[in-house]
């Protein structure tokens, strides 16, 4: 679980996502949308429980 909540940090602090939203449901991981989302939702200050909680319904809303 710890991994996955690494990889979503890095993505979050490095700004790598990808170019275009594909808006397919659930959206992934490396959509800009989902990255917006969890930054208005300040995830990179979460543990990482709430990161993927956090994850989860940014992918779904």
């Amino acid at each position: 679980m710890g991994n996955k909540a690494l990889k979503v940090r890095k993505k979050l602090e490095s700004g790598k996502v990808k170019k275009k939203c594909c808006r397919d449901n659930p959206r992934c991981s490396s959509c800009p949308t989902v990255a917006h989302r969890l930054r208005k939702e300040q995830a990179l200050t979460l543990d990482d429980a709430a990161l993927l909680k956090a994850l989860k319904h940014a992918r779904r809303w």
